[in-house]
């Protein structure tokens, strides 16, 4: 059957149609990602555990909806209708991150993510299609979608960061930005529809006559799925128990999970991840079940190279949270001039209607090109810039080699990414050292609501505790209008437990009347750690009155009139009470007068505000000291050419990695379950992300060098048993190279 196509630089006009589709999808989910954390620990003033547990479960889950919306174009929608719904669904979650309400943006998150089920694997399902069985251009063709999917993952973080930064605009902006890429990708997708020619599942690679023609064929003969039916597996004894392994595998996971989680040894999301992780047990399993011989050693290879890349997601994906968090509170940001000193009080509010258009305008586009500083989000620029750069390379490195009979296999070809992945995590460990530097400051007395870890009843009889002593504080309450009971138990005897401040490295030595600290302070710990001592009846006050505010709305709703004011004077207003940390409000909406300590406010107070309210009634003394801290320690951040070097040895791992992953996926899974084990595949990317999200739980809890020090461990451990075990991969493959 012939397989002429019209073409353009050697590769299918369909490509190139999928190309700027993905490059805008990518485009949008970029943006978006460079922001998320940031938005939730900075905006919402999450803590970074909970907005991990957030970010876990959203990029987990991107990549678990791809099985069920690989299912149903497998079965019922077909490739081009999935993609349609899946971007028009990534669209309306795109435009609810622009509204600032928590509920919208959990919808938006739930929009996000089904959208992103039906329009990722059906992408890299039609790459695939668009050629023969053994053609050898797919290599080449997946690493050019590659380079589509890393424009837009370049230009994204730095104009959403760039709208994110423009006083005035800020998260929402960037959100929006997102937005319109989407809808740019699905424009681009539905009016190139038919340019996308898809190839019969019969269709076979004719060799132009300059590649050897039929020697070529016989000396490079890979095994058509009808010849894989009929040949012996390479690994017949194994081969035959899989699905009962799989089997098995689940049923254990599904018995011993509940059991762990009820004697409070595994969290409740970690165990609905277990439960998740055993139903793609059951059907993986399945899948097998309907296969034998060597198609059934082929679908193994790729549930063994998922393992490996499940380890590589784990340490790649820390870019949009761990890596995203030192990139904002640990690097120093200033690349052509010297970082000034940084202010302890929130920015003044902006009005962009009373600034005007044209100076927002105006700041914007400074902020797109802006190095003093560069945006925080600009970071995530440089792994796709990267790609862009050396996706040429390799994509030219892989036919060379090829063409010479010299194939470096998919196996090791994984192992070294993995590998470039661990490299890159040990060179933050050195980073981390230059961050890893001592501050101190005068404190005569600690304030109430800190124990130090010698006092801690769970570490009783501990010996040896150095000075000075590690400070745990008593968390400050988080607003929740369905109770108040945790704000009765602020202070108190009741708490359970303590939160250590800094990851261990706040300290108080009594002898010496100092407060001590290792590394970089970030704002938001320490206003964290300010709340902790904060006088009880402040917060009730607080509490109240933000309590008053969100009633007052619904007042309002329910009269139609949609406008409120609440006032209410503070009865104890505490000594050293700091309406500096009100700067960020709108003074049209948020007023304090200082002579008869009433607030005014007109606009809902949210756990944000209620949070940021509270840091101005902190312990004086105390707030002078951790501001100090907070400003010497800035002088300790590092310089942005660790992440520029990181981000680049992660790109080329990346580069030996997924592009090649997804192009096995393409040439060893059955037509039959194509799409279904493309959603696989992509789940190696949900355990990928949820581990990134679970190790980024624990961020504030270790010191950067040890956290950096586990993750390279686990690289290096992974990276050399794919190599060991890569050879009998390889034989699995049956000769897919």
């Amino acid at each position: 059957m012939s397989t002429q196509q019209r073409t353009f630089l050697g590769h299918p006009v369909g490509l190139y149609v999928l190309f700027f589709t993905e490059m805008w999808e990518r485009f949008s989910y970029y943006g978006m990602r460079a922001l998320l954390v940031l938005y939730m620990v900075d905006f919402f003033k999450w803590t970074q555990a909970d907005a991990s547990g957030i970010y876990k479960w959203y990029t987990s889950l991107v990549y678990l909806t791809p099985l069920l919306g690989g299912f149903l174009a497998d079965r019922y929608l077909g490739n081009r209708m999935a993609i349609i719904i899946g971007a028009i669904l990534m669209s309306i979650g795109h435009f609810l991150m622009a509204f600032e309400e928590i509920w919208i943006f959990y919808a938006a998150l739930g929009f996000l993510i089904m959208g992103n089920g039906f329009f990722k694997p059906n992408m890299s399902v039609q790459v695939g299609r668009l050629y023969p069985q053994n053609d050898p251009r797919r290599d080449g063709a997946y690493t050019i979608f590659y380079m589509g999917i890393n424009l837009g993952a370049f230009l994204s973080p730095i104009i959403c960061g760039a709208l994110k930064e423009t006083p005035g605009l800020g998260y929402h902006w960037g959100f929006g930005a997102a937005g319109v890429g989407m809808v740019l990708g699905l424009l681009v997708y539905i009016f190139g529809l038919p340019f996308i020619k898809e190839l019969p599942e019969d269709a076979v690679y004719e060799h132009p006559a300059d590649e050897g023609g039929a020697e070529a064929d016989k000396e490079d003969h890979v095994m058509t799925e009808k010849e894989a039916e009929k040949a012996p597996s390479a690994i017949p004894t194994l081969a035959s128990v899989s699905p009962g392994f799989f089997v098995a595998l689940g049923i254990a996971t599904i018995i011993l999970s509940p059991i762990l989680w009820k004697f409070g040894l595994l969290a409740f999301d970690n165990l609905v991840a277990l439960l998740i992780a055993s139903g793609c047990s059951f059907f993986a399993a399945w899948i097998l079940s309907k296969l034998s011989m060597a198609v059934r050693d082929r679908v193994l290879a790729i549930y063994i190279l998922a393992v490996f890349v499940v380890f590589f997601w784990g340490a790649f994906e820390q870019a949009g949270n761990a890596m995203n968090v030192w990139a904002d509170q640990t690097t120093n940001r200033y690349l052509t001039q010297e970082a000034p000193l940084p202010s302890p009080y929130p920015d003044a509010f902006v009005d962009v209607a009373e600034q005007g258009l044209w100076p927002t305008i105006t700041s914007t586009l400074k902020n797109l090109v802006a190095t003093n500083p560069a945006s925080t989000a600009s970071f995530q620029s440089i792994n796709a810039a990267a790609i862009v750069a050396f996706a040429p390379i390799f994509a030219w490195l892989w036919v060379f080699l090829a063409k010479r009979r010299i194939n470096v296999s998919i196996a090791v070809k994984m192992s070294i990414g993995v590998f470039f992945q661990g490299v890159a995590f040990a060179l933050m460990i050195w980073a981390a050292t230059y961050e890893n530097q001592a501050s101190t400051t005068a404190l005569a007395n600690l304030p109430e609501g800190f124990v130090l870890h010698k006092d801690l009843p769970e570490l009783a009889g501990v010996a040896n505790i150095e000075k000075p002593d590690i400070l745990y504080f008593y968390d400050a309450p988080d607003f929740n209008e369905e109770s108040d009971e945790a704000v009765a138990k602020h202070h108190s005897g009741e708490l359970e437990e303590t939160m250590i401040a800094h990851g261990g490295r706040l300290r108080w030595d009594a002898s010496k009347q100092a407060l001590e600290m290792t590394g970089v302070l970030n704002a938001n710990h320490r206003d964290r750690i300010l709340r902790a001592t904060v006088p009880q009846t402040l917060v009730k006050e607080i509490w109240e009155l933000t309590e008053k505010t969100h009633q007052a709305k619904k007042d309002a709703e329910a009269n139609a009139t949609g406008e409120f004011t609440v006032e209410y004077t503070l009865k104890d207003v505490p000594e050293g009470f700091d309406v500096k940390y009100f700067a960020g409000f709108d003074p049209k909406k948020f007023e304090y007068d200082e002579a008869t300590n009433t607030f005014k406010v007109s606009m809902t107070l949210d756990d944000k505000e209620y949070k940021q309210i509270l840091v101005a009634g902190a312990d004086p003394v105390f707030r002078d000291a951790m501001n100090k801290l907070f400003v010497e320690s800035s002088a300790f951040k590092v310089s942005s050419w660790w992440l520029l070097w990181f981000y680049v040895l992660c790109t080329l791992g990346e580069l030996c990695l997924s592009p090649v992953g997804l192009s096995m996926v393409s040439k060893l899974a059955p037509k039959s379950f194509a799409t279904m084990l493309m959603g696989m595949w992509l789940l190696t990317s949900f355990f990928g992300n949820f581990t990134a999200g679970l190790a980024g739980e624990h961020w504030e809890e270790l010191e950067p060098t040890t956290y950096f020090f586990y993750v390279t461990l686990a690289m290096a451990g992974a990276a050399f048993v794919c190599f060991v075990i890569s050879s009998r991969v390889t034989k699995m493959m049956h000769g897919v190279k």
